[in-house]
């Protein structure tokens, strides 16, 4: 996996807060620099990504790439791009629509709303399980919670449901049925689904958090058009709340009722923990659909790294 969160060792002082709130053992790793010298480095293979370290350094010694620059690159030299953007953008990007439409003037050439996709999410969970009938299966819009999962928790691989999360579903849309072969820019709320685009083959080029986006906005005084944009679709259904905590489970329960057991947990306070026990959980206490995030409010107003700053903070 690529090197998303950014270590510099010479302002890390050895406080140790990003080893506390990690939620994966030996992901950061505390060693002597020199006799009374303290650090913590990142070890890529273990980490998940989750951005708790992120918030918890208080001494700018972690940072997050993702691929605003490279995506602001290719636009320039012609390349051709089509994105979607997540539906958390409402309530992070100040004028969100204007941004739209800058990147379309941009060249930017089709965009889309990935609530589509989560419309999409939820009719593969349905069919899925009305056609299978598994005994549970873990849902698996949140990357971090997929990596957990395949880095350090192997026993619940059978477990995951082998429905893509809503981006996923979004861009193979954008290509299988509107014949869209450009590149694919996500504009995300998330920094670990780099880590999900780079699995996943060749679905989408870029990620594109709104913190850099907003950053790269502001640093090259680049001016919001007058009127904004909408999508290039029709428009989605309920799957706008799916960035919201419990949003899948309450997508299902719209379409076919409450007739299934639907768990919900989010948070890195507890859900890892309860991913732990899960697997040791007998079959038949086991939810149908098991709806887990790592952050505590979703996509939209969590804390999560890839968030503007006004949300971030």
């Amino acid at each position: 996996m690529r090197k998303t969160i950014t270590n510099d060792l010479e302002k890390c002082v050895g406080c140790n807060r990003c080893i506390r709130v990690c939620p994966v053992e030996e992901a950061n790793v505390a060693y002597m620099e020199n006799e009374n010298e303290i650090k913590v480095r990142i070890d890529e293979t273990k980490c998940i990504v989750c951005g708790a370290c992120l918030h918890a350094c208080g001494h700018e010694s972690r940072a997050y790439m993702d691929d605003t620059e490279r995506f602001f690159d290719d636009l320039k030299k012609g390349v051709p791009i089509s994105l979607f953007c997540a539906p958390a953008s409402r309530a992070n990007l100040e004028q969100w629509d204007k941004v739209l439409e800058l990147l379309h003037k941009m060249g930017v050439r089709k965009i889309y709303d990935v609530s589509l996709g989560a419309d999409i999410c939820t009719w593969a969970h349905i069919r899925y399980i009305q056609k299978r009938n598994p005994p549970s299966i873990i849902t698996q819009p949140c990357p971090a919670i997929v990596d957990y999962i395949l880095l350090h928790r192997n026993e619940l691989i059978p477990y995951l449901s082998p429905v893509h999360s809503p981006m996923l579903c979004t861009a193979i849309y954008m290509k299988k049925y509107h014949k869209i072969n450009d590149r694919i820019a996500a504009i995300s709320p998330c920094i670990a689904k780099s880590n999900e685009f780079d699995q996943t083959g060749e679905l989408v080029s870029y990620n594109i958090t709104f913190m850099k986006l907003e950053e790269y906005i502001q640093r090259n005084n680049l001016k919001l058009p007058p009127q904004g944009r909408g999508y290039d679709h029709v428009e989605s259904s309920i799957g706008s709340i799916y960035s919201m905590p419990g949003g899948l489970k309450e997508n299902v329960e719209f379409m076919i009722g409450k007739a299934l057991r639907i768990d919900k947990c989010e948070g890195q306070n507890v859900v890892y923990r309860t991913l732990d026990a899960f697997g040791n959980e007998n079959k038949e206490n086991l939810p149908a659909v098991f709806d887990v995030l790592n952050c505590a409010e979703g996509c939209t107003w969590a804390r999560g790294a890839g968030m503007t700053k006004a949300f971030s903070n």
